[in-house]
């Protein structure tokens, strides 16, 4: 396995980033925190040319290679400990039809920032709670957000998905090309390949109403709750937080 820290890739259009780097501290940070991963290398692809050829270098030269979306992996797997870490926070196209309601975005692109864009057209798609979540990691990851009662997790409002498999190839897949890989972009788990673009159906979103409701975690309040969830139509989606809080506000 390499492990040294002098890692070049020839021919990448995006930046390579190095432990003597004045950034570099930044760029291997985790959302969570609490982890001190250190890559040899780390890619800011700028195109699906980069992580094909980053793909291969690592394969052939057996090197441990993690894939970055926006660095909210909670075991710290978006960021390697040595070896190269893949960050796609530069592919951030997005490429909407509002008529056909689909919509091509890339993976770095937060969940923010897609919801911004969508939902100036009344549209969206649930990515979750958090807007600096990256769209490659929640999709891969199933994806859980304030749309799943009526529209399900986020995998299933995705039609199809540009994929970087081991061997350096760049495929097209969804429900009727390579469907098993397609399930496995889909929460299946990892080492599938590194998703470059993906493909969703957009939902009306045109007329929401949402907010918190802060109550004390009491034994009638958790039961009322799980109550009232279950008899609520399928439009109202509700999470439940049971958590200490600070003084309000936040």
């Amino acid at each position: 396995m390499t492990t040294t820290t002098d890692i070049r890739i020839p021919g990448l259009h995006g930046r390579s980033i190095t432990p003597a780097d004045a950034d570099y501290d930044q760029a291997r940070a985790l959302f969570y925190g609490g982890m001190d991963h250190r890559p040899d290398l780390i890619v800011r692809a700028a195109d699906v040319a980069d992580v094909a050829r980053v793909v291969t270098f690592a394969r052939e030269r057996g090197t441990d290679l993690a894939v970055r979306s926006g660095g909210h992996s909670p075991v710290g797997l978006s960021v390697s400990h040595g070896g190269i870490t893949l960050d796609l926070k530069e592919l951030r196209d997005l490429e909407l039809d509002v008529a056909a309601k689909t919509a091509w975005v890339g993976p770095g692109l937060t969940s923010g920032e897609m919801v911004a864009a969508t939902s100036a057209h009344g549209l969206g798609v649930g990515f979750g709670d958090t807007g600096s979540v990256g769209i490659g990691g929640i999709t891969n990851g199933g994806g859980i957000g304030y749309l799943a009662r009526k529209h399900g997790l986020t995998i299933d409002s995705l039609l199809a998905a540009e994929v970087v498999t081991a061997d350096g190839i760049v495929r097209r897949v969804d429900a009727l090309r390579q469907p098993d890989l397609f399930w496995a972009v889909r929460g299946g788990g990892g080492n599938a390949g590194v998703v470059t673009r993906l493909q969703f159906r957009v939902h009306d979103t045109s007329r929401m109403v949402g907010g918190f409701l802060i109550l004390p975690a009491t034994a009638d309040t958790i039961a009322s709750f799980i109550a009232l969830a279950e008899a609520a139509p399928e439009e109202l989606t509700t999470i439940a937080n049971v958590m200490p809080a600070p003084p309000m506000p936040f």
